[in-house]
């Protein structure tokens, strides 16, 4: 030991260095606790969550910060993705079926200010395991979408799907799904925005600070209407620039020079996409999809998918957009957003139509089309192919999953058992209040009723009994 170490005046600097070190030493090198699986719960009081008689709801697993995916691989291992919240990372881990825990990522402890080859930003949108891979939907460091393959095997280096999708803005990159019969990735991207045009509720999500080119970007060369949004400037200044901020469809906030989107470039936001899953091969399947927070395969292997409406904020709110069930037909579909409701309505109808003073402060007296339709070759959506139900407005409805034919769930083979996770208010209804909270429940619907059977036995997993379902 040298002799300034042996210095009581070193010692202490040195210590203090220590003390204020290891804490950060800890939480990057996996101070996290690790999930614990547990066994043998007690089913948890139908007082507390009501669910169907005939099924036990217990714990379990412990010891989760701000799980998002969940998946089953071919060995029957349980697989838990983690956005990461309060300052935690994204990890990715799972349990064998003899009960053993396995990481995906990261791998061992890491140490702070040491560089690895790859990191996982968040959020997570989804996980799906096949073919002896796992493939994760998640951000980069700059918050732009991709999906990545991790192997099972420590020694071989994630890799990259997918990369450079538009995930910037109000949703990024969300559930992933594979085909059961070709092995392409389904996975969706959603909007920037609330309904097309970037506004002060953007800025208060806080993207358009970090990212102030960021728009909506369609999928085909559009022509717009040539309606301009008033907003005001909150970059304004006693040292230049206007009070006004005025805002075009589908362009940077404060931008308004453009009377159409002329060659777009092929990444919409707003859309399901496809790809091989060695990468490559890159497909828009679907577009003008608001949010399709969940994608899922029936048994026949036709894609149906949550979609999110809109919502009563921004420069061009929208009032009582349902969320929506919806089915892929292909053919690169337009599904009608933002000129129409996930129930694929007009949004013009006057149930869309929000409070006249809020819509007037932007320059008009209620919300209009933005979208010349018949200029830019845009077939109005159809109902009947492609809607198979909807929920209430603001129910959040996210990743969901048919029954199967074995156990107790044979009775309901089929049939869509769907997450809410409820409403965004005051946030998504601009500080106006509502009756009654919406979401926070498992809603269900039978795939041998007619749209808008519900039946009620499959809606039971709530801690609010709010009334939502499909029709």
């Amino acid at each position: 030991m040298s002799k300034d170490v042996r210095c009581p005046f070193f010692r202490r600097i040195i210590c203090r260095i220590l003390l204020l070190v290891l804490p950060c030493l800890l939480a990057v090198g996996g101070c996290q606790t690790t999930p614990e699986r547990l066994k043998n719960q007690p089913s948890i009081d139908r007082a507390i969550v009501e669910y169907p008689p005939g099924f036990d709801l217990v714990p379990y697993v412990k010891n989760l910060t701000g799980p998002c995916a969940i998946c089953f691989d071919s060995e029957g291992s349980i697989l838990i993705a983690e956005s990461g919240i309060d300052g935690y990372d994204p990890r990715v881990f799972g349990f064998k079926k003899d009960d053993t825990f396995f990481e995906i990522y990261p791998r061992g402890k890491r140490l702070p200010f040491i560089s690895n080859s790859f990191k996982l930003y968040g959020p997570i949108g989804g996980m799906v395991a096949t073919g002896g891979k796992v493939f994760v939907a998640h951000c980069d460091a700059d918050g732009r979408g991709r999906i990545t393959a991790f192997s099972y095997d420590e020694k071989t280096p994630p890799k990259t799907i997918v990369a450079d999708l538009p995930t910037q803005g109000d949703y990024a990159i969300t559930d992933i799904a594979v085909h059961k019969y070709s092995g392409r990735l389904y996975f969706g991207v959603g909007a920037a925005t609330n309904s097309g045009v970037v506004g002060l509720d953007n800025l208060q999500a806080g993207w358009v600070k970090f990212h102030p080119t960021f728009c909506d970007v369609p999928y085909t060369e559009i022509k717009l209407n040539g309606f301009r949004f008033d907003t005001k400037n909150p970059f304004a200044s006693i040292f230049g620039g206007t009070d006004l901020a005025v805002t075009g469809p589908f362009q940077k906030f404060g931008s308004s020079d453009q009377s159409g989107i002329p060659n777009p470039n092929g990444k919409p936001t707003a859309a399901v996409y496809s790809c091989e899953q060695g990468g490559g091969d890159l497909k828009v399947e679907a577009h003008g999809i608001r949010n399709p927070a969940g994608l899922t395969f029936n048994e026949y292997g036709t894609l149906y998918i949550t979609n999110q409406g809109m919502e009563l904020r921004g420069s061009r709110p929208i009032a009582d957009d349902p969320d929506a069930f919806l089915k892929m037909v292909g053919g690169e579909t337009w599904y009608g957003w933002p000129d129409f409701s996930t129930s694929l309505q007009p949004i013009t109808s006057a149930q869309f139509q929000p409070p006249r003073e809020m819509v007037i402060r932007s320059g008009y007296p209620d919300v209009r089309f933005i979208i010349d339709h018949f200029s830019s070759h845009l077939i109005p959506p159809s109902p009947g192919p492609l809607l198979f139900g909807t929920f209430r407005p603001l129910s959040g409805a996210s990743k969901f999953d048919f029954a199967p034919a074995t156990a107790a769930f044979r009775k309901y083979r089929g049939d869509a058992m769907v997450a809410l996770f409820g409403d965004r208010a005051p946030f998504a209804t601009s500080g106006r209040p509502m009756t009654g909270p919406s979401g926070y429940r498992v809603a269900g619907e039978c795939r041998f009723a007619p749209r808008g059977g519900l039946y009620p036995q499959h809606e039971r997993s709530s801690r609010q009994q709010t009334g939502e379902g499909f029709g």
